[in-house]
């Protein structure tokens, strides 16, 4: 996964005083920088300055000597500084690399880490249906749910055709009834399709509940060939 030229390490060399100091001062700065943190992490876990201490990591060394460094977000650092350039860091952030690093992991996928933004992630939709993008044009919700897919890949399955009629007519009538901010959200979990709802207030629960038992009052009085779409 790694690109042909990995990012260079400045922080090569540094004593045990030196890269605490050094530390300290990235941490202390107004705006903390976590690629060089993230590099300077690195520089230590590749160096021989850990040799004899008890610290088992140089994630560990750096907690275990300056109070209020989280181990979870050094050890995030390291990974993302590992990978890609400070430039591309600034670009898309440290929780967007993170989660692409684990995407790519989990997908299987061997891509150049100097120009990650052309990634492609299956993004899953509301409605079941997986979406590709760009890294670059994907949110954190949205590699989120990537990611959730990639781990449970039943929660979005196909919508069947039938199902999805039976959607549009009930999201057609709900919408008719609650036009301004309400969402009717379908997706598949494993093998069975789940219908939400968004934006009802608590108050309209008992029209919801009557606009949708009229609906479904009206499509089982309907032909079955009149409701559900037809093989072309």
């Amino acid at each position: 996964m790694t690109g042909p030229n990995p990012p260079s390490n400045p922080f090569q060399g540094l004593t045990q005083e030196q890269a605490l100091a050094t530390m300290r001062q990235l941490q202390a700065d107004e705006e903390p920088n976590p690629f060089l943190m993230g590099q300077l992490c690195n520089s230590v876990a590749s160096s021989q300055l850990l040799q004899g201490t008890p610290y088992k990591s140089a994630a560990d060394f750096f907690c275990g000597q300056i109070p209020g460094l989280s181990l979870a977000a050094l050890l995030r650092y390291g990974a993302v500084a590992r990978e890609f350039s400070q430039e591309v860091v600034e670009r898309f952030g440290i929780t967007r690399l993170e989660l692409l690093l684990s995407y790519r992991k989990g997908a299987h996928l061997m891509q150049s880490s100097e120009e990650p933004g052309s990634t492609f992630i299956l993004v899953p939709q509301d409605n079941g249906d997986l979406q590709p993008k760009r890294f670059v044009d994907c949110s954190t919700r949205e590699l989120r749910k990537a990611l959730e897919h990639l781990g449970s890949p039943g929660s979005y399955l196909p919508i069947s055709p039938a199902d999805r009629a039976r959607y549009d007519l009930l999201c057609e009538a709900i919408l008719h009834h609650f036009p301004k901010g309400v969402r009717v959200l379908m997706r598949n979990h494993e093998g069975t399709t789940l219908l939400s709802f968004e934006g009802i207030p608590v108050s309209k629960v008992p029209e919801l509940a009557a606009v949708v038992r009229m609906q479904l009052q009206a499509m089982s009085e309907r032909p079955e060939e009149e409701e559900m779409p037809q093989p072309n």
